[in-house]
């Protein structure tokens, strides 16, 4: 029985789907350049002149993966905001990278791309499309910055410049989960391996902004709790 339009629509969605997630996977393992149609078409399991039927081009693919990345990065710093923001500044900021890192635990290929794409953005999007992929890449950072801004005002982090502490901040951050993530990469760690991986990755963090210790610890405790069932960090 033919197919109708939209289950036609739904496949064709299912495919590029397909394509992009081996994409992703290609990209975090050989980067852009080294990345290969033929590669992204055996990692999707799928023939090579179906993948270019979707994408006649690899800058194609690559196109639609950065937006796609970006995109559901921006979402994820969006949902985070949208659920922190009655919180105070030092548990908002404490709640908005434990919602980065679990997702990141879910998928270590995230960070991997985080790590990866600033690289190769201006190959990919051209000199007409990066810099809207740069404002897009920068979600985390903006909102890191108006966290840390808050809390300068509220005293709970030392006067200082909110842009360049949120720079220090992420790139710390960004740094050990990325270390983080090469651990996981097939692997599945017990629960308490990861609070206490999570532990050591903020730890810098919060240090770094002169936050003190019994602030930040406290912070953690209380997301620690609130996403693992209540049991608390010993």
């Amino acid at each position: 029985m033919p197919r109708n339009p939209e289950q036609n629509e739904e496949l064709r969605e299912n495919r590029k789907k397909q394509i992009l997630d081996a994409a992703l996977t290609v990209y975090t393992r050989y980067g852009y350049h080294g990345a290969d149609m033929d590669v992204v078409s055996k990692e999707a399991k799928l023939a090579k002149g179906l993948v270019y039927y979707y994408y006649k081009t690899k800058k194609e693919l690559f196109i639609e993966l950065f937006t796609w990345m970006l995109n559901e990065g921006c979402s994820l710093s969006d949902s985070l905001l949208e659920n922190t923001k009655s919180l105070r500044p030092v548990e908002q900021l404490m709640n908005y990278v434990y919602g980065i890192f679990a997702a990141n635990k879910d998928n270590p290929r995230i960070m991997q791309f985080n790590i990866r794409m600033p690289f190769d953005a201006y190959t990919v999007f051209g000199s007409d499309g990066w810099n809207e992929g740069a404002q897009k890449s920068a979600a985390h950072k903006k909102a890191l910055t108006d966290i840390i801004e808050d809390a300068i005002a509220q005293n709970f982090i030392p006067d200082t410049n909110p842009g360049a502490a949120a720079n220090s901040f992420w790139s710390v951050f960004v740094a050990n989960v990325f270390e983080y993530s090469k651990l996981m990469m097939g692997e599945q760690e017990r629960d308490e391996n990861i609070i206490e991986a999570f532990r050591n990755v903020v730890q810098f963090c919060f240090q770094g902004l002169g936050v003190e210790y019994s602030v930040w610890h406290d912070c953690l405790e209380k997301v620690v709790r609130a996403h693992n069932g209540g049991d608390c960090v010993g």
